[in-house]
């Protein structure tokens, strides 16, 4: 209580300062009552150190800090409506054609003197709440944590997959068998783990897929988290969605079947039922009535994950396994891992003896080896191991399940700041076994004021910053576990396990509460976060119980019946998400919430925001999916510094968000149309130095020229991972010149990771593709390239060297005749010559294309002749080309004879051949030992 008590104040601290150094604050005379709260809320920080450790013995020091948390809110509240002023003088500024004294006409004095005596009603709560803290032997203590809350060492952590289990092989082995065995005789037999809380099960279900054996047995796997919510409608709703990727616009059974039938005809299939707390055997036989009518083909099973028998007793089970603690060995071998992993700890005897005896603690269970691993990779010294070994809370520790509870506690507790620690109570929003989005979770925290802003050693650090890397820390302690990465962005989603996820509601004090059909709102005083989860018709009994000063409002699933009931009470509202299929539109009344940061209704019906929108001057974070209509004072929005919409959203010819240049703190814009339109124009992106993320760029052909196309300063825009230029049809009578000067103005920064080019009508690649030595150097951290509908360049680019390359997609380049040499990107003579230097007696190997994966060659009509890559005969170098290469699709090349030699392609995993009428030869397909997939179609000479 006493950590959110602290985290309250230092939110009101963030929040003071600036608004007493504004200019506002002096001429509505209030600078000298900001700056005497300011100092009251500081002596305020310095009696919550000792609260802390008081708290726990004294029931006067628990209900003072309740005390102060509401007077923090009440605080808050009063600051959030004095910076919407701010932020709405500098918007009427910005309209002014002549500057005039704003302070004297626009505002009533009624509002500035309402204002000020808000003030200082706080500043008396706070002196009371002083006395109180007197009178209760609360003192003023030195904080022994740091208040700033952020380090200068950046922290970054790596991608932590599944290969860093250990332990498991035999295990693995043993599923297995039990799934591609034909001796059962019940159709789609249950085969189930069973397993304490943190123990695998979900780890070794994944790994059990990931299974040469398994791949090759099932033709589809469908992944399903059932965890407590048991409805046979949802859950086929989730199949469909791991099969499409999609959910179903209609949930009643029939339809779902149907769909599903279509989608597993004649194939056989896995499905996992993972995390299934259901002991109802009426639920399981209405869900597996549903399965059989969906039919497959013979040999199709269902795996299931679960903490109990009685749970795999009600699905009938055909196949046990009960999973088992990891050994000693295999503990350290997992321990050791994570604890001594680059940077982190240096592996000295002392180290290693207090963690051996550290980890008999964990019981052999993978959570807690996990998370105390992650916990001392932090700490260097012997004697930060010693007090986490000694620490009182393994006292509580009577069996296994005690002892992962207490890892878990030391984890949160030894968290490096108060800041990080309401961002993990924050992640309990979300329902247990939910994927979340990285960027989602980092964008929530800032709208509850758990970011700011900081200046440390290092330079201005904008708070996407700080906040990436609170999660780094959450992920390192795994608090956090990531669940979707790739080689471009990096980690996308992460989940909580469902013991974690308990943590977190527990250390919340009440502050964060979730509602499930028609419960009501417990501990109403206290609640500032609040979940509705309901299903049809159900969502919440007690409207009124919602606190009117609630902070976060995350409604998800109901009809969106009670939404504008619970929106007319909710003026505070900081985040607003709503994932309701049947909500249609946005009340006005949503206008009205000046203190909303963050609103995503993308998983909703509204196809268009209301005017009132517009005033949303504090929104920072603007998620949609589909909309039809464009409030017209959107530019209003000066703090949005994210907005994500699907780019079908608007008729492909209409103009997005005119002025859009206006918005000068946007750092995520994935869709930007360019059109002769005031306000459509390339430049307005010349303003917005922040943007990250991917940037689609559309109507490329409305720009005249290099320095139109320069002004978008591309090439300064760090942050920026992924680019897509786009060019619709142009006038045939277009300089060829003129046309490939805009190119050259689109010129991207070189950390640049994903880059694609569509319909551009240029004849030649700019020079920040092909430099003067014919190798693309500018950009060598491009990891995929897309390039599509280049009709008049007869060459392909040199891409062979670059050296992060994954993925290459090229299509519909219709004038290439010949991929020679050129394609490899390299002179092979100097090449060849640099590697057989005087100073070296063995002639190095050249590697082309050294981590491309993924390669899709398709519509390239006039293709005749596609090359191997040689060195001159006099050359003793070897070459390999696509040494990793694992997928390739040759499509529509009906003129090509010869493919290149497959000789190197042993990591090939899936060769796709269509429409390739010439082709008669395909060389040394034997040398594919990976090959699992081979098809090929439509090619009559082989």
């Amino acid at each position: 209580m006493a950590e959110a008590a602290l985290s309250c104040v230092s939110v009101i601290l963030n929040k003071i300062l600036p608004l007493a150094a504004n200019e506002i604050s002096r001429a509505w005379g209030v600078k000298k009552d900001l700056q005497k709260l300011s100092k009251k809320v500081e002596m305020m920080e310095a009696l919550i150190s000792d609260a802390k450790c008081k708290q726990s013995t004294s029931k006067a020091v628990q209900l003072w800090l309740k005390r102060l948390q509401s007077i923090a809110r009440d605080a808050e509240i009063v600051l959030d409506d004095f910076g919407y002023e701010v932020l709405r003088h500098k918007v009427e500024k910005r309209k002014r054609d002549k500057v005039r004294n704003f302070f004297s006409s626009s505002n009533p004095i009624s509002f500035r003197l309402e204002m000020a005596n808000k003030i200082k009603n706080v500043s008396a709560s706070l002196e009371e709440a002083y006395r109180e803290a007197n009178k209760i032997g609360l003192h003023p203590v030195q904080l022994t944590m740091a208040s700033a809350d952020h380090k200068e060492d950046r922290l970054t952590v790596p991608f932590v997959d599944e290969s860093e289990m250990v332990g498991r092989e035999v295990e693995v082995s043993r599923v297995v068998s039990m799934l591609i065995s034909s001796d059962y005789k019940k159709d789609l037999p249950v085969i189930s783990i069973v397993g304490m809380g943190g123990q695998g099960k979900t780890t070794l279900a994944q790994m059990v897929l990931k299974n040469d054996s398994v791949a090759k047995h099932f033709d589809k796997k469908i992944w399903v988290c059932v965890s407590d919510d048991f409805r046979v409608e949802r859950l086929l709703n989730e199949m469909l969605q791991s099969l499409e990727g999609k959910s179903a616009e209609k949930t009643n059974k029939e339809t779902l079947v149907r769909k599903l039938q279509e989608n597993l005809k004649g194939i056989s299939y896995l499905l996992v039922l993972d995390d299934n707390w259901n002991e109802n055997r009426e639920k399981w036989d209405g869900m597996r009535i549903c399965l059989l009518a969906i039919g497959g083909a013979p040999g199709s099973k269902i795996l299931a994950t679960t903490r109990s028998d009685e749970v795999a007793s009600a699905m009938q089970t055909s196949g046990l396994h009960h999973l088992d603690i990891l050994s000693d060995d295999h503990s350290w071998m997992l321990f050791e891992k994570l604890a001594f992993a680059d940077s982190g700890a240096t592996k000295t005897q002392d180290l290693v003896d207090i963690g051996r005896r550290i980890l008999k603690k964990c019981g052999g269970v993978p959570l807690a080896i996990k998370v105390i691993g992650g916990l001392l990779y932090s700490k260097k010294d012997a004697s930060e191991w010693l007090t986490i070994e000694k620490s009182e809370i393994w006292n509580k520790s009577t069996n296994i399940a005690n002892g992962v509870i207490s890892v878990l506690k030391l984890s949160y507790e030894n968290l490096p700041s108060w800041s990080v620690k309401q961002c993990f109570a924050s992640c309990s929003i979300f329902p247990t076994d939910t994927d979340m989005e990285k960027e989602s979770l980092i964008q929530i925290w800032m709208a509850q004021g758990l970011i700011n802003d900081a200046k440390g050693g290092g330079g201005h650090m904008q708070m996407e910053d700080i906040g990436s890397d609170y999660f780094n820390i959450l992920l390192r302690s795994s608090l956090l576990q990531a669940s979707s990465w790739n080689s471009i962005y990096g980690i996308k989603r992460c989940r909580m396990h469902d013991l974690v996820h308990d943590l977190s509601l527990q250390v919340s004090n009440n502050r964060f509460f979730d509602t499930e059909d028609g419960m009501e709102v417990s501990h109403h005083d206290e609640v500032m976060h609040l979940t509705i989860i309901g299903s049809q018709g159900k969502v919440l009994k007690n409207i009124e119980g919602i606190p009117l000063n609630l902070q976060t409002l995350y409604y998800r699933g109901g009809d969106g019946s009670t939404l504008e009931d619970i929106l007319e009470r909710s003026r505070y509202l900081c985040v607003l998400k709503v994932d309701c299929w049947d909500v249609t539109h946005l009340p006005n009344a949503v206008g009205n919430m000046k203190h909303l940061r963050h609103l995503d209704i993308r998983l909703t019906e509204i196809t268009a925001l209301p005017d009132s929108v517009t005033k949303l001057y504090n929104l920072m974070t603007l998620k949609v999916y589909y909309l039809t209509e464009i409030p017209k004072k959107f530019s209003n929005l000066v703090n949005l510094r994210h907005l994500e919409f699907s780019e079908l959203s608007l008729d492909g010819s209409i103009c997005l968000f005119p002025g859009i240049g206006q918005l000068a703190n946007l750092r995520t814009l994935p869709y930007f149309r360019v059109s002769q339109d005031k306000g459509c124009q390339l430049e307005e992106l010349e303003h917005l130095r922040n943007l990250g993320g991917e940037l689609r760029i559309v109507g490329l052909e409305n720009v005249s020229g290099f320095e139109s196309a320069a002004k978008a300063k591309l090439s300064k825009k760090s942050s920026i991972r992924g680019l897509r230029l786009s060019w619709g049809d142009t006038n045939e009578d277009c300089d060829d010149n003129n046309i490939d000067s805009v190119m050259e103005g689109l010129q991207p920064h070189p950390d640049l990771k994903s880059l694609a080019i569509n319909g551009f009508k240029g004849s030649r690649f700019p020079s920040w593709m092909v430099a003067k030595d014919h190798l693309m150097v500018l950009l060598r951290n491009l990891v995929y390239i897309e390039l599509r509908g280049l009709g008049k360049y007869e060459q392909v680019p040199p891409l062979g060297d670059l050296p992060c390359l994954e993925s290459l997609w090229m299509e519909s380049l219709h004038n290439v005749k010949r991929i020679g040499a050129e394609f490899y990107g390299l002179d092979i003579n100097a090449r060849s010559s640099a590697s057989c230097s005087s100073s070296s007696k063995e002639a190095k190997p050249i590697t082309l294309f050294p981590k491309l994966s993924r390669f899709v060659l398709e519509n390239m009509g006039s293709l005749e002749e596609w090359s191997d890559a040689m060195v001159p005969s006099d050359s003793s170098s070897s070459i390999k080309v696509f040494p990793n290469l694992r997928y390739l699709r040759i499509e529509g090349l009906p003129k090509l004879a010869v493919l290149p030699d497959m000789e190197n392609l042993t990591s090939l995993k899936e060769l796709q051949i269509r429409r390739c009428e010439s082709l008669a030869c395909i060389r040394n397909l034997n040398s594919l030992t990976s090959l699992e997939s081979l098809y090929l179609d439509d090619c009559p000479g082989l």
